[in-house]
């Protein structure tokens, strides 16, 4: 298994930035990226599902990654959701990703004609990985949005046989005994990414090293603050920040869309990313102003200032 280090500290998950007329808009990247490496991100997942990946052509989705590539390093790492509904779609972009040189890649399952069973997910994990032979390979299991709602700890069994480059999972769901059973997995073998942001310190509690997602766009600072706090053990002042950082969830989720209202955080904190692409929504003008009235109440502003005056150890102990 090559390059199979466990990675450490927040992803972001950036949305993709598009112009009023529906286009991609990849002059804000630069401006993006820089933004969340000054936030203390460690990497960015780029066109997953706040991406809206799947919702792009293609071409736009290597163009997309090709932007972002300049700004990799050793400390800002970048992972390319390359899923699809058809392999040789997902292969295609794979090939790509490995072009250009990205840490890793990632790939949901299908969402039509979902596979059953762990065999078959297995073989279309595995028709994708090998187009990137030399590049880690995660699988982005996510079975809310994508439907696919295979155990993962039988997914680990059967994808270790067929995947050489098979790195971990991007773990997006509820079942914390399932995911807790794949960090456990062969000695810890392979690397689960956290997902759900409102459940951080519940992946850290379970021994998560990593985690990505959405709000880690325009909260960064406040969960690299959870990361601290647990770190020194502090976990009552890790539960209070968490339970801070939910009633900031719970207004962006309250729009109808954590990718329309994410976005709509972004622009209320300086970076417009423009509208969504259909069949998402786009809030309206007197929901964009209920959305403001509502983060200043709850003290979002203060919140994330705070956090980034705070000088962090952002080192997690395994």
């Amino acid at each position: 298994m090559m390059n199979n280090k466990h990675l450490k500290g927040l992803i972001a998950a950036p949305f993709t930035p598009f112009d009023k007329d529906g286009s991609v808009n990849l002059k804000n990247i630069p401006e993006y990226a820089n933004r969340l490496k000054k936030d203390g991100v460690s990497g960015a997942f780029v066109c997953g599902s706040s991406g809206e990946g799947l919702l792009m052509t293609t071409e736009e989705r290597k163009a997309v990654l090709e932007t972002w590539v300049p700004f990799a390093d050793e400390n800002f790492k970048l992972i390319a959701h390359i899923g699809s509904t058809s392999y040789e779609i997902s292969r295609d972009l794979a090939r790509h990703a490995e072009s250009l040189g990205v840490y890793a890649i990632g790939c949901m399952g299908p969402c039509y004609f979902q596979p059953k069973t762990a065999i078959e997910l297995a073989k279309f994990c595995a028709k994708v990985a090998s187009a990137a032979p030399n590049t880690p390979f995660y699988y982005y299991h996510i079975p809310g949005g994508s439907g696919v709602n295979v155990n993962m700890v039988e997914f680990l069994k059967e994808a270790g046989r067929v995947i050489p480059n098979l790195a971990g999972i991007k773990y997006t769901n509820f079942n914390l005994m399932e995911m807790f059973q794949c960090l456990e997995f062969e000695d810890n073998k392979y690397d689960i990414l956290h997902g759900h942001d409102e459940l951080l310190i519940c992946g850290l509690t379970l021994g998560a090293q990593a985690a990505i997602g959405t709000t880690f766009n325009f909260m960064a600072p406040v969960f690299n603050k959870i990361i601290e706090a647990f770190r020194n053990k502090d976990i009552e002042k890790a539960r209070a920040i968490q339970k801070n950082a939910n009633e900031i969830i719970s207004i962006m989720l309250a729009t109808g869309s954590p990718v329309s209202g994410g976005k709509a955080m972004m622009k209320i904190c300086g970076l417009d990313c423009g509208p969504c692409r259909e069949p998402l929504g786009n809030l309206t003008d007197k929901q964009y102003e209920k959305l403001k009235e509502d983060l200043k109440k709850s003290n979002f502003f203060d919140l994330v200032e705070e956090a980034k005056s705070h000088k962090q150890d952002l080192s997690i102990k395994g």
